[in-house]
């Protein structure tokens, strides 16, 4: 007589049971912050066209009839794109060196990635007028002393998407493979590391330019009338037309979400 061997009892698996409170919660939470973010955007709409006879797109007509709005929007873009191009490669760079050679250093890198969120954007102004306003660093007044002020601020935003994305990709290991079919540095960077933290490189491009793109402080410091962004426009037509300054306004978050979804597009066709 033989006795069949004993076999557990196959168990069914566990579903998670979302309970109705939980994803109640969750869409008045999403409902109210759709709230938050989009009531101010209707009052601005309502106030810029307004007119005396109902509602008149005047305004907005007269805003792409100006020259001076592609003006200030051109240097807003060229500062923006320039502090992307600095920041991020010199981010990128920098992180991809200390995970190969000097790992010791990530703490201390990360905590003075920091310090442009503890000095305030107004002692920051001042000290670099204090700097370079005197020759042979005169550069007060001019974008590249601006952009390099930008890349100081947004600091910050770029290391934190990067390094997140380093820290998900082997780099040393893909390195080190790369290394031995005799790929040179520039090609394992290039070909290989990139690719990894791509995704990491575009959410920071996109912090900093969003960043830019509305700072005011130090603009109005280290430019001023100089070299005028787009936020500076604005704060100068709110002082005698008030709806068209909110008029511009909407085009400028218009002009940045339509930039942040250019890029999100390009990082898809590129993945």
């Amino acid at each position: 007589m033989t006795i069949a061997p004993l076999t557990p009892p196959i168990q069914a698996p566990v579903q998670a049971v979302d309970h109705p409170k939980k994803g109640t919660w969750r869409r008045v939470l999403i409902a109210a912050l759709l709230i938050y973010i989009f009531i101010p955007i209707v009052g601005l709409l309502r106030f810029s066209t307004r007119a005396a006879n109902g509602i008149s797109f005047q305004f907005y007509r007269d805003a792409f009839a100006d020259p001076s709005f592609y003006s200030f929007l051109g240097n807003s873009l060229f500062a923006g794109l320039w502090t992307i191009a600095i920041t991020l490669t010199l981010t990128t760079f920098t992180l991809y060196w200390a995970y190969l050679k000097a790992r010791w250093l990530l703490p201390l890198m990360e905590m003075l990635s920091l310090l442009p969120f503890v000095v305030p954007a107004v002692t920051l102004g001042i000290g670099l007028i204090q700097v370079f306003t005197t020759p042979p660093l005169a550069l007060t007044g001019t974008p590249q002393l601006l952009i390099g002020a930008y890349a100081i601020v947004t600091l910050p935003f770029a290391y934190r998407a990067v390094e997140n994305s380093l820290q998900g990709a082997n780099v040393l290991t893909l390195t080190e493979a790369a290394e031995s079919l005799g790929a040179s540095w520039w090609r394992i960077f290039i070909e290989i590391i990139l690719p990894c933290v791509w995704s990491g490189v575009i959410s920071g491009g996109l912090l900093v330019f969003s960043f830019v793109f509305g700072e005011f402080t130090l603009a109005l410091f280290l430019v001023g009338s100089s070299y005028q962004t787009f936020p500076l426009y604005i704060q100068q037509l709110y002082s005698y037309q008030p709806q068209y300054s909110v008029v511009m306004s909407l085009l400028s978050f218009v002009a940045t979400w339509l930039a942040a979804w250019l890029l999100v597009v390009f990082t898809r066709r590129k993945n």
